[in-house]
């Protein structure tokens, strides 16, 4: 009797020593566990950094390439009369602050190749071009065919437009907010765009335009 009552201690003592945790293991479990979070959570830092690095460089290659189109059509602006009917009331090219309309030339590419009557302005939060076959009757009634859309630029807040050079030989030279009812085109034409996004603004892009 008195020997098994000591196996039935010594099995009590060990079942006591086996319930729950030491103070040294439970702190070297929070400090293992500190560790890993610590790890895991530099490692999402790290891939989140690296995506919004990746998808701000992709926007802003496709914003550099768009604003390459938009300053290559402006650049093929022609200085076609308003009016066949009567050469002198100027040329084909309306400039306003916020929308742009003359005669550009396409080389055959992306828009069947001759003339086309060329408009851009914003659209929402869109820059948007819209080209016609051909000029209407008048600049702006609104006549003619119907003009395709294309959306040149997303995201956009706002868009500015201004235009240096003379508008006749009798005007001095120097920046104009607009270019009406003149009698050649603009030496350069600015275009200022703000993005919803701060981080794709950038600064006012300047456009030269062949003379023609």
């Amino acid at each position: 009797m008195a020997s098994r009552n000591r196996r039935w201690a010594r099995a009590g003592r060990r079942r006591q020593g086996e319930q729950g945790l030491t103070l040294i293991e439970l702190l070297l479990a929070l400090a293992i566990l500190a560790v890993l979070t610590g790890f895991l959570a530099g490692g999402l830092s790290i891939g989140r950094r690296a995506f919004d690095a990746d998808r701000t460089s992709a926007t802003s290659s496709e914003t550099d390439a768009a604003i390459q189109a938009i300053s290559s059509l402006i650049a093929s602006a022609l200085p076609a009369p308003a009016t066949t009917a009567n050469p002198k009331s100027g040329i084909m090219f309306e400039g306003h602050q916020e929308t742009l309309m003359f005669m550009g030339l396409s080389e055959g590419r992306s828009l069947r190749g001759g003339p086309h009557l060329i408009r851009l302005r914003r659209s929402g939060v869109d820059l948007a071009v819209d080209v016609a076959g051909s000029a209407p009757a008048k600049p702006g009634d609104g006549s003619g065919p119907a003009p395709t859309r294309v959306l040149a630029l997303g995201g956009v807040r706002g868009v500015r437009f201004s235009y240096f050079g003379r508008v006749n030989d009798s005007a001095p030279r120097g920046w104009q907010a607009e270019w009406l009812r003149a009698e050649r085109l603009p030496d350069l034409v600015s275009i200022q765009i703000d993005f919803e996004d701060a981080r794709r603004n950038e600064p006012a892009r300047i456009i030269a335009l062949r003379q023609g």
